[in-house]
């Protein structure tokens, strides 16, 4: 198998840890937020936190691509999302919790920024399918995780066992550490901030920026208070509340899968729209609708609006720039990054004062957001198009 191909599986395969460990935290937080005696506030900051590790792994990587190679990064990266789910295997603390987090998020974070950098490297003929084909993995663990969360959900103590399952699963990716060290990488002195004016320059690059943070702020936001928001404001059983996750990821694997068809026949600026505009309107079906079926329903046609958003905006920042790549796929990373840590933060914040409501009508105007900012983008790159 040649090394492109070996690669795609090893990244596929991340992505699906990467979605596992993801869900966990929120599928469990109705467990979690009982057996720590937690409130919407404090646990809007306990989904947070993370983030700014996962931020942090971002400006780490991109610093350090030129001198170490993306494959060694990925390997780093694998390292430390076992160590932090040893911790969160075996720790019983809040405190333990956080830090097992943290340690977890700094990994997926490495390893997402790795990722993005090796594929611009190796020259996919197609990257915005290619990286929707991975990121479907996403969708494939973080649809199983709040299956297992179910599953093991049988008291609010029991919130760690998933977390054991995830450990388990990371073994086979450590299993391919040898490999990532030995694919060839020519090192350069370089630094990674070498074309930063240039990048800065250019107004597509804010606008992906924006565009990054605003998806990841409703994705992530969504993610990790359905279940809250199912239990809280539609009344449903927190152990059934806790699969409605795995529904939201359900419609995101179709529609990456899809995605990875679509996208580079259709063109990134349409299909980003298109997508944004179902997510919009399933969004706010489910926030309107009573009958848990129907509510299913949306949250899945909502998570195929989701779907291809995220690699097709790495995709379009691939193809718009000409040099210092593994600088701007690091403050991709770093936009969305912000983009999950504030919104858990507000969403728990209006959760906790105007109830979880309000909260999750906020991820609806960050979605509202996101079409004018695509529209912001189809009117850049058409411009730029007609000048060439």
């Amino acid at each position: 198998m040649d090394t492109k191909k070996a690669f795609s599986l090893i990244s596929s395969y991340g992505f699906f840890l990467f979605g596992f460990t993801s869900i966990i935290l929120g599928s469990a937080l109705p467990a979690i937020e009982k057996s720590f005696g937690l409130d919407h506030q404090i646990a809007g900051v306990l989904l947070s936190l993370p983030t700014l590790a996962f931020m942090a792994s971002a400006i780490v990587v991109s610093s350090l691509s030129n001198r170490f190679g993306p494959f060694k990064l990925l390997a780093a990266g694998i390292v430390c999302i076992a160590a932090g789910l040893t911790v969160l295997s075996v720790g019983r603390s809040f405190w333990l919790l956080l830090v097992g987090s943290m340690t977890v998020s700094f990994g997926t974070g490495s390893m997402e920024t790795s990722i993005g950098i090796a594929v611009s490297g190796l020259n996919y003929k197609k990257p915005g399918g290619a990286l929707n084909l991975m990121h479907s993995f996403f969708a494939i663990g973080s649809i199983i995780s709040p299956l297992i969360v179910a599953a093991f959900l049988v008291d609010y103590t029991s919130w760690w066992k998933p977390f054991l399952i995830a450990l388990f699963v990371s073994l086979l990716l450590l299993s391919f550490i040898p490999f990532l060290y030995g694919i060839p990488f020519v090192g350069s002195d370089e630094k990674a901030t070498h074309f930063r004016k240039e990048i800065f320059s250019k107004k597509i690059f804010w606008l992906i920026m924006v565009g990054v943070l605003l998806y990841v702020g409703y994705e992530i936001g969504f993610t990790s208070w359905l279940s809250s928001f199912m239990f809280e404001s539609k009344g449903i059983e927190m152990r059934y509340a806790s699969i409605f996750p795995a529904l939201l990821w359900a419609g995101i694997f179709v529609g990456r899968l899809l995605a990875g068809i679509f996208v580079d026949k259709l063109g990134y600026e349409l299909s980003l729209l298109m997508m944004v505009i179902i997510a919009f309107v399933s969004f706010g079906a489910a926030l309107l609708l009573q009958s848990a079926i129907a509510i299913a329903l949306a949250v899945v046609f909502a998570g195929f609006g989701f779907s291809g958003t995220f690699p097709t905006l790495q995709a379009i920042l691939i193809s718009s720039m000409k040099n210092g790549i593994g600088f701007a796929i690091g403050m991709f990373t770093v936009a969305a990054s912000i983009g999950g840590a504030m919104s858990n933060f507000l969403v728990g914040l209006l959760g906790h004062h105007f109830g979880m409501m309000a909260g999750v009508i906020f991820i609806l105007f960050l979605i509202f957001l996101e079409m004018v900012v695509v529209l912001l983008i189809m009117r850049v790159r058409k411009v730029r198009v007609d000048a060439q």
